[in-house]
């Protein structure tokens, strides 16, 4: 065995062994660092004027509410935690079921659950369900 390794000088020897050290802290890293686990958060020392709330919702205007009947696409993934899959599927719900009545319906679309929920809450609202909507055009009220 000492004789494969006698043909390699010190300096080739201290490179491969930097270069299994290197690789191995590379596998271990991508192995243990999950996107999903990092967070960025504010300075605590730092005081800004917005709401603690922007941070989670970048892509939503301060005080800003998105109507879970009328949005669009687009509109659902300006909302924390929801991507292209996710407001597909909320689309996809609310086309199947007529509309939402209850912000907590939300629950029922697939990949959506409390935590998600929970994180929603403060941007979106349920106005009148689109099957409802215009179903009074054209009647006469009774007066």
């Amino acid at each position: 065995m000492a004789g494969k390794f006698a043909k390699i000088s010190w300096l080739e020897g201290a490179v491969l062994l930097l270069t299994a050290c290197f690789a191995a802290g590379i596998l271990l890293w991508f192995h243990t660092v999950q996107p999903e686990e990092v967070q960025v958060t504010k300075n605590p020392t730092t005081q800004t004027s917005q709401p603690a709330e922007e941070p989670e919702a970048p892509g939503m205007l301060e005080g800003e509410v998105l109507d879970l009947n009328t949005a669009t696409l687009s509109d659902l993934m300006r909302l924390p935690g929801i991507g292209e899959k996710k407001g597909s599927a909320i689309l996809a719900w609310r086309q199947e079921k007529g509309g939402f009545s209850a912000v907590e319906e939300l629950l029922e679309v697939k990949g959506i659950g409390e935590a998600t929920l929970e994180r929603l809450r403060p941007y979106v609202t349920v106005g009148v369900p689109a099957v409802e909507k215009g179903g009074d055009h054209g009647t006469d009220s009774g007066g």
